[in-house]
């Protein structure tokens, strides 16, 4: 598209511009079809302007979209409910795995070596979901991307 913005001159491109947007005169936008109409190049840089015209347009639609979801995530219930579901979450996770180890650790038909072995890979698991959960904590008062839309 480049190539053909520079093939043509800046005040072709400005009536072509405004023929899409509906801001020329009858006379104008008589003119500009003409012109694209026998002119190959002008038609092509239409074409390309009627199309990205169109993708800014369905652009601005998505926007829309996204701002109506986030609208729906930040209502009050919906992150009072988030913030319930991640605690039992991360409260049963919690609970699982200690009850799990506690299980292991003390059934005496298991043996040391295997305790030890899911005793680390519990402890592990543990560690790594507090220290997770930690960060996110840590990073939601000091976010600087925190409201940046994707």
């Amino acid at each position: 598209m480049i190539d053909s913005v520079n093939q043509i001159s800046d005040e072709k491109f400005e009536k072509l511009s405004g023929y899409l947007d509906g801001e020329l005169t009858q006379q104008e936008a008589q003119k500009v079809a003409l012109q694209i109409e026998s002119d190959p190049e002008y038609k092509l840089l239409y074409q390309e302007l009627s199309t990205m015209r169109t993708e800014i347009q369905s652009l601005s639609l998505q926007q829309q979209e996204l701002e109506h979801l986030e609208k729906l995530f930040e209502e009050p219930v919906a992150k009072t409910s988030r913030i319930f579901g991640f605690a039992l979450l991360t409260l049963s996770a919690i609970g699982i795995v200690a009850y799990t180890l506690f299980k292991i650790f003390t059934n005496p038909e298991i043996g040391l070596l295997e305790k030890v072995l899911v005793g680390a890979m519990g402890g592990g698991s543990l560690l790594l979901l507090i220290s997770v959960i930690r960060q996110r904590l840590i990073s939601l008062k000091s976010d600087k991307y925190r409201r940046v839309k994707i």
